[in-house]
Protein backbone atom coordinates (compact mmCIF):
# COMPACT_ATOMS: atom_id res chain seq x y z
CA UNK A 1 0.00 0.00 0.00
CA UNK A 2 1.49 3.27 -1.15
CA UNK A 3 -1.35 5.81 -1.05
CA UNK A 4 -4.33 6.14 1.28
CA UNK A 5 -6.95 8.66 0.15
CA UNK A 6 -8.80 9.80 3.28
CA UNK A 7 -11.13 12.33 1.67
CA UNK A 8 -14.88 12.03 2.23
CA UNK A 9 -17.13 10.91 -0.64
CA UNK A 10 -17.90 13.63 -3.21
CA UNK A 11 -14.59 15.46 -2.73
CA UNK A 12 -13.21 14.48 -6.11
CA UNK A 13 -12.56 10.87 -5.16
CA UNK A 14 -13.29 9.52 -8.64
CA UNK A 15 -10.94 12.10 -10.15
CA UNK A 16 -8.13 11.29 -7.72
CA UNK A 17 -8.62 7.56 -8.34
CA UNK A 18 -8.20 8.04 -12.09
CA UNK A 19 -5.28 10.42 -11.54
CA UNK A 20 -3.46 7.78 -9.47
CA UNK A 21 -4.01 5.20 -12.19
CA UNK A 22 -2.66 7.64 -14.77
CA UNK A 23 0.42 8.12 -12.57
CA UNK A 24 1.12 4.40 -12.73
CA UNK A 25 -0.36 3.07 -9.51
CA UNK A 26 -1.67 -0.45 -10.00
CA UNK A 27 -4.75 -1.83 -8.30
CA UNK A 28 -6.41 1.35 -7.06
CA UNK A 29 -9.38 0.19 -4.98
CA UNK A 30 -12.35 2.55 -4.96
CA UNK A 31 -15.82 1.92 -3.51
CA UNK A 32 -16.73 -0.26 -6.49
CA UNK A 33 -13.72 -2.50 -5.91
CA UNK A 34 -14.54 -2.81 -2.21
CA UNK A 35 -17.92 -4.27 -3.18
CA UNK A 36 -16.66 -6.26 -6.15
CA UNK A 37 -13.64 -7.96 -4.59
CA UNK A 38 -14.10 -7.70 -0.82
CA UNK A 39 -17.85 -7.62 -0.21
CA UNK A 40 -17.84 -10.52 2.27
CA UNK A 41 -14.90 -9.14 4.24
CA UNK A 42 -16.35 -5.64 4.55
CA UNK A 43 -19.74 -7.09 5.41
CA UNK A 44 -18.15 -9.03 8.28
CA UNK A 45 -16.72 -5.78 9.66
CA UNK A 46 -20.00 -3.90 9.29
CA UNK A 47 -22.00 -6.71 10.91
CA UNK A 48 -19.59 -7.05 13.87
CA UNK A 49 -18.64 -10.62 12.97
CA UNK A 50 -14.90 -10.00 13.24
CA UNK A 51 -12.87 -8.03 15.81
CA UNK A 52 -10.64 -6.22 13.31
CA UNK A 53 -9.89 -5.65 9.61
CA UNK A 54 -7.11 -8.22 9.25
CA UNK A 55 -8.92 -10.27 6.59
CA UNK A 56 -9.43 -7.15 4.48
CA UNK A 57 -5.77 -6.23 4.80
CA UNK A 58 -4.69 -9.75 3.84
CA UNK A 59 -6.98 -9.71 0.82
CA UNK A 60 -5.69 -6.33 -0.34
CA UNK A 61 -2.10 -7.46 0.11
CA UNK A 62 -2.78 -10.61 -1.90
CA UNK A 63 -4.17 -8.48 -4.74
CA UNK A 64 -1.25 -6.04 -4.56
CA UNK A 65 -3.46 -3.02 -3.94
CA UNK A 66 -1.33 0.13 -4.08
CA UNK A 67 -3.93 2.79 -3.31
CA UNK A 68 -7.36 3.04 -1.69
CA UNK A 69 -9.94 5.74 -2.32
CA UNK A 70 -13.40 6.73 -1.08
CA UNK A 71 -15.69 4.84 1.25
CA UNK A 72 -15.34 2.56 3.08
CA UNK A 73 -11.57 3.07 2.92
CA UNK A 74 -11.59 6.77 3.77
CA UNK A 75 -13.61 6.20 6.95
CA UNK A 76 -11.08 3.61 8.12
CA UNK A 77 -8.03 5.50 6.86
CA UNK A 78 -6.36 5.31 10.28
CA UNK A 79 -6.61 1.51 10.29
CA UNK A 80 -4.97 1.37 6.87
CA UNK A 81 -2.26 3.75 8.05
CA UNK A 82 -1.60 1.62 11.13
CA UNK A 83 -1.12 -1.38 8.84
CA UNK A 84 0.98 0.52 6.28
CA UNK A 85 2.68 3.38 8.19
CA UNK A 86 4.95 4.23 5.25
CA UNK A 87 2.00 5.03 2.99
CA UNK A 88 1.26 8.62 2.00
CA UNK A 89 -2.16 10.09 2.80
CA UNK A 90 -4.19 12.41 0.57
CA UNK A 91 -7.08 14.34 2.08
CA UNK A 92 -9.29 15.60 -0.74
CA UNK A 93 -11.43 18.53 0.33
CA UNK A 94 -13.91 21.04 -1.06
CA UNK A 95 -16.19 23.80 0.22
CA UNK A 96 -18.56 22.16 2.69
CA UNK A 97 -21.72 23.67 1.18
CA UNK A 98 -20.95 22.34 -2.30
CA UNK A 99 -19.84 19.05 -0.71
CA UNK A 100 -23.16 18.67 1.08
CA UNK A 101 -25.15 19.44 -2.06
CA UNK A 102 -23.17 16.91 -4.08
CA UNK A 103 -23.49 14.24 -1.39
CA UNK A 104 -27.21 14.95 -1.09
CA UNK A 105 -27.61 14.49 -4.86
CA UNK A 106 -25.79 11.18 -4.69
CA UNK A 107 -28.16 9.98 -1.97
CA UNK A 108 -31.12 11.01 -4.12
CA UNK A 109 -29.66 8.89 -6.91
CA UNK A 110 -29.46 5.96 -4.52
CA UNK A 111 -33.03 6.42 -3.32
CA UNK A 112 -34.40 5.75 -6.79
CA UNK A 113 -33.38 2.17 -6.05
CA UNK A 114 -35.60 2.05 -2.95
CA UNK A 115 -37.83 -0.45 -4.75
CA UNK A 116 -35.04 -3.00 -4.26
CA UNK A 117 -36.08 -3.22 -0.63
CA UNK A 118 -39.18 -5.14 -1.72
CA UNK A 119 -37.03 -7.57 -3.67
CA UNK A 120 -35.32 -8.78 -0.50
CA UNK A 121 -38.30 -11.13 -0.14
CA UNK A 122 -37.02 -12.95 -3.21
CA UNK A 123 -33.26 -12.65 -2.83
CA UNK A 124 -30.90 -13.03 0.12
CA UNK A 125 -28.19 -11.31 -1.89
CA UNK A 126 -30.43 -8.29 -2.41
CA UNK A 127 -30.96 -8.09 1.34
CA UNK A 128 -27.19 -8.10 1.80
CA UNK A 129 -26.77 -5.30 -0.75
CA UNK A 130 -29.36 -3.13 1.00
CA UNK A 131 -27.84 -3.74 4.43
CA UNK A 132 -24.35 -3.05 3.10
CA UNK A 133 -25.44 0.28 1.63
CA UNK A 134 -27.21 1.30 4.83
CA UNK A 135 -24.10 0.52 6.88
CA UNK A 136 -22.10 2.96 4.75
CA UNK A 137 -24.20 5.77 6.13
CA UNK A 138 -24.88 4.48 9.63
CA UNK A 139 -21.18 4.34 10.47
CA UNK A 140 -20.58 7.86 9.15
CA UNK A 141 -23.35 10.41 8.72
CA UNK A 142 -25.87 8.37 10.74
CA UNK A 143 -28.61 7.94 8.15
CA UNK A 144 -29.55 8.10 4.48
CA UNK A 145 -31.67 11.20 5.11
CA UNK A 146 -29.78 14.36 4.08
CA UNK A 147 -29.28 16.60 7.12
CA UNK A 148 -27.10 19.66 6.42
CA UNK A 149 -26.32 20.42 10.07
CA UNK A 150 -25.41 16.85 11.08
CA UNK A 151 -23.64 15.95 7.86
CA UNK A 152 -21.48 19.09 7.86
CA UNK A 153 -20.45 18.44 11.46
CA UNK A 154 -19.37 14.94 10.44
CA UNK A 155 -17.46 16.35 7.47
CA UNK A 156 -15.57 18.85 9.65
CA UNK A 157 -14.76 16.24 12.30
CA UNK A 158 -13.55 13.74 9.73
CA UNK A 159 -11.21 16.25 8.10
CA UNK A 160 -9.94 17.47 11.47
CA UNK A 161 -9.28 13.89 12.61
CA UNK A 162 -7.30 13.12 9.46
CA UNK A 163 -5.12 16.19 10.01
CA UNK A 164 -4.66 15.27 13.68
CA UNK A 165 -3.69 11.64 13.07
CA UNK A 166 -1.49 11.82 9.98
CA UNK A 167 2.05 13.22 10.39
CA UNK A 168 2.37 16.50 8.50
CA UNK A 169 5.11 15.22 6.21
CA UNK A 170 2.93 12.30 5.09
CA UNK A 171 -0.24 14.32 4.42
CA UNK A 172 -1.37 16.27 1.36
CA UNK A 173 -4.50 18.37 1.76
CA UNK A 174 -5.72 18.62 -1.79
CA UNK A 175 -8.48 20.14 -3.89
CA UNK A 176 -8.72 18.44 -7.29
CA UNK A 177 -9.07 21.90 -8.88
CA UNK A 178 -5.37 22.39 -8.05
CA UNK A 179 -4.46 19.88 -10.74
CA UNK A 180 -1.34 17.81 -11.22
CA UNK A 181 1.44 19.93 -9.73
CA UNK A 182 0.86 19.61 -5.95
CA UNK A 183 -0.18 15.96 -6.30
CA UNK A 184 2.84 14.96 -8.38
CA UNK A 185 5.22 16.89 -6.13
CA UNK A 186 3.84 15.09 -3.08
CA UNK A 187 4.06 11.66 -4.70
CA UNK A 188 7.38 12.26 -6.44
CA UNK A 189 5.90 11.68 -9.89
CA UNK A 190 6.45 13.59 -13.17
CA UNK A 191 3.57 15.80 -14.28
CA UNK A 192 1.63 14.12 -17.12
CA UNK A 193 1.02 15.89 -20.41
CA UNK A 194 -2.68 15.07 -20.16
CA UNK A 195 -5.24 17.23 -18.36
CA UNK A 196 -6.12 16.33 -14.80
CA UNK A 197 -9.18 14.04 -14.88
CA UNK A 198 -12.63 15.29 -13.93
CA UNK A 199 -14.69 12.20 -13.17
CA UNK A 200 -18.24 11.63 -11.87
CA UNK A 201 -19.59 15.14 -12.33
CA UNK A 202 -23.13 15.70 -11.08
CA UNK A 203 -24.32 16.23 -14.65
CA UNK A 204 -22.37 13.30 -16.07
CA UNK A 205 -23.51 9.86 -17.11
CA UNK A 206 -22.58 6.58 -15.46
CA UNK A 207 -22.99 7.91 -11.92
CA UNK A 208 -21.56 6.07 -8.95
CA UNK A 209 -25.01 5.16 -7.60
CA UNK A 210 -25.90 3.47 -10.89
CA UNK A 211 -22.63 1.57 -11.07
CA UNK A 212 -22.97 0.30 -7.50
CA UNK A 213 -26.61 -0.75 -7.86
CA UNK A 214 -26.39 -2.21 -11.37
CA UNK A 215 -22.92 -3.47 -12.20
CA UNK A 216 -21.32 -5.02 -9.11
CA UNK A 217 -21.05 -8.79 -8.80
CA UNK A 218 -23.24 -9.06 -5.71
CA UNK A 219 -26.03 -7.02 -7.37
CA UNK A 220 -25.90 -9.16 -10.51
CA UNK A 221 -26.19 -12.24 -8.31
CA UNK A 222 -29.20 -10.69 -6.59
CA UNK A 223 -30.82 -9.96 -9.96
CA UNK A 224 -30.45 -13.60 -10.97
CA UNK A 225 -31.98 -14.75 -7.67
CA UNK A 226 -34.96 -12.42 -8.15
CA UNK A 227 -35.51 -13.62 -11.71
CA UNK A 228 -35.33 -17.25 -10.58
CA UNK A 229 -37.80 -16.59 -7.75
CA UNK A 230 -40.24 -14.88 -10.12
CA UNK A 231 -39.92 -17.72 -12.62
CA UNK A 232 -40.59 -20.33 -9.96
CA UNK A 233 -43.51 -18.29 -8.63
CA UNK A 234 -45.03 -17.99 -12.09
CA UNK A 235 -44.57 -21.71 -12.61
CA UNK A 236 -46.22 -22.47 -9.29
CA UNK A 237 -49.19 -20.24 -10.15
CA UNK A 238 -49.53 -21.90 -13.56
CA UNK A 239 -49.53 -25.36 -11.99
CA UNK A 240 -52.11 -24.27 -9.41
CA UNK A 241 -54.37 -22.83 -12.11
CA UNK A 242 -54.17 -26.03 -14.14
CA UNK A 243 -54.82 -28.16 -11.09
CA UNK A 244 -57.82 -26.23 -9.74
CA UNK A 245 -59.39 -25.10 -13.01
CA UNK A 246 -58.91 -28.11 -15.21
Amino acid sequence: MKVICAGAPKTGTKSIAKALRMLGYDQVFDVEESMEFAFDEWEDVFENRVPNMDKIFELYEAQNVEAVVDMPHSHFFDQFLNRWPEAKVILTMRDEDSWFKSFENMVKDLKKYAFMGYLTLFSKSMERVINFTMQFFLITTGSLNPHPFIWKIWYRRHNAYVKHVVPEEKLLTFNVKEGWVPLCKFLGKPVPDEDFPTENRATGKNKIADRLMQETKIVKKAQKEVMLSFTLLALAVSVAVVYFVF
